[in-house]
C-alpha cells in the first residue's frame, strides 16, 4: 500500500472504488465517476456545509485519521465525494462528504486527492451525507445527528411534518439501524417539531402501570403479580412475545395451579397493519398455541386474554381494555350448554371487563 503522496501521484483513477448511491437517487457520471482534484479547487465548509452532523470532528478523531493515512492508503476504501457547483466559482467543486479525511490529508501536505463525483438534488445529496457515515463509519452518526437531519428535512419542506414521512426518511437513510434506535429518534423529532402522535406507545411496564393508575376503570396487576380478586396472575405483553408468555404461564400453572391473564399492546401501526389487525394477530397466535398444547394432551389452558391496552387516540376508549375476541353470533350462543354458559358468566363476573374473554374450558 502506498503513502498518501505516492497514491495521489501514481494511482490509476479507473481503479479507485466507486460507491453506489442510486438507492438514494444520487448517481455518478458514467464517463468520469472519479475525479482527481487539488485542494484549491474544492470548497469545504465544515461549519455550515456538513449539515447532517451536529458536532464536528474532534481533534483526537482528526489525529487518528492523519496517523492512519500517514502509515498507508487503503486502496479498497471509497474516497471522499464532491459535487460540481459551477465554473463561475473560484472553487467549482464542493465537498459532499469526507470532511474528516480531507482535513487529515491536508495535514499531511498532500496536493489533493481522488473524489467520487456525485449528481443529485440537494435533498438526495443530504441523504447521502447522512448515510455515508453509516456505511463508511469513519465516525458513526450519533442520534443527535439523526434528529438534526430529520428536523432539517421537515423544515426545508423535503418531507411532510408527519410521523409516516419522518419514519420513511429514517428507514431510507439509516436502513441498518435497529428498530429501537428508530423508536427513540422519531418520537424525539416529533416532539421537537410539536407533532402529537395519533396513538399511544407503551414503552415500559411503568408506563402501563401509569395507565392502570390514572385512566383505567378497573384495577389490574402486571409483572407476574397475583391478583387476589381474580385469583390469577397478571402480565403485560407486547406483540410478538406470546411464546414467552405461554411458557411462563405454563410454568406458573404447574407450580401454583393459578392461571395467568394477559394484557397486550402493540408497536406503531403501519400501512399494512393497523391496531385492529395487530390485535387480531395476537389473539390468533394465542389460539394457535392453545391448539398445539391441547393436541399434546393439555386439558386446562392456563391463559386468559384480558384485552389490549388502548392506543388509538381517536378510536379507543382510554378507560377500558380493548377486546381481543370477536362476539359470537346469537345462533352460536343458543347452542351452548347450560354448563358452558355458567362458566362464561362466571368468567365475566370475575374479570368485570367488556366482553374480552373467549370460552377457554
Amino acid at each position: 500500500m502506498a503513502t498518501p503522496a505516492e497514491y495521489f501521484e501514481s494511482a490509476d483513477i479507473n481503479k479507485v472504488p466507486v460507491p453506489d448511491w442510486s438507492h438514494l437517487d444520487v448517481t455518478s457520471p458514467t464517463a468520469n465517476p472519479t475525479i482527481k482534484l487539488e485542494w484549491d479547487q474544492i470548497y469545504q465548509d465544515d461549519i455550515t456545509g456538513n449539515v447532517t452532523k451536529e458536532e464536528p470532528h474532534t481533534p483526537l478523531e482528526i489525529e487518528s485519521l492523519r496517523l492512519s493515512f500517514a502509515a498507508k492508503v487503503d486502496e479498497k476504501e471509497f474516497p471522499p465525494a464532491v459535487k460540481y457547483r459551477g465554473k463561475e466559482y473560484a472553487k467549482p467543486w464542493q465537498l459532499v462528504y469526507g470532511y474528516g479525511r480531507s482535513e487529515a490529508l491536508r495535514l499531511l501536505n498532500t496536493k489533493g486527492w481522488f473524489f467520487t463525483n456525485l449528481e443529485g438534488t440537494e435533498d438526495a445529496l443530504e441523504d447521502v451525507q447522512a448515510q455515508e457515515n453509516e456505511l463508511l463509519p469513519k465516525r458513526i452518526n450519533e442520534e443527535v445527528d439523526m434528529r438534526k437531519f430529520l428536523i432539517k428535512k421537515v423544515n426545508d419542506g423535503a418531507i411532510e411534518k408527519t410521523e409516516i414521512s419522518i419514519r420513511a426518511k429514517f428507514r431510507k437513510v439509516y436502513p441498518y439501524r435497529r428498530k429501537e434506535v428508530e423508536n427513540r429518534v422519531v418520537p424525539q423529532v416529533l416532539q421537537e417539531l410539536g407533532v402529537k402522535r395519533p396513538y399511544i406507545l407503551y414503552t415500559s411496564s411503568p408506563k402501563v402501570q401509569d395507565w392502570i393508575d390514572n385512566h383505567s376503570k378497573e384495577s389490574y396487576f402486571i409483572g407476574e403479580n397475583f391478583d387476589q380478586e381474580r385469583d390469577m396472575y397478571g402480565v403485560v405483553m407486547k406483540e410478538g412475545y406470546d411464546w414467552r408468555v405461554v411458557m411462563n404461564a405454563m410454568k406458573t400453572y404447574n407450580e401454583t395451579g393459578k392461571k395467568t391473564y394477559v394484557i397486550c399492546h402493540c408497536g406503531a401501526p403501519t400501512k399494512k397493519q393497523g391496531f385492529d389487525k395487530k390485535r387480531k394477530n395476537i389473539a390468533a397466535a394465542f389460539k394457535k398455541w392453545q391448539q398445539i398444547f391441547e393436541a399434546a394432551g393439555v386439558k386446562e389452558w392456563p391463559i386468559v386474554l384480558m384485552g389490549a391496552l388502548p392506543q388509538d387516540r381517536k378510536a379507543d376508549n382510554l378507560k377500558v381494555l380493548i377486546s381481543l375476541v370477536e362476539e359470537k353470533s346469537t345462533e352460536e350462543t343458543t347452542e351452548n350448554t347450560s354448563e358452558t354458559k355458567m362458566t362464561k358468566n362466571q368468567i365475566k363476573k370475575t374479570h368485570r371487563s367488556e366482553k374480552f374473554v373467549e370460552e377457554f374450558v
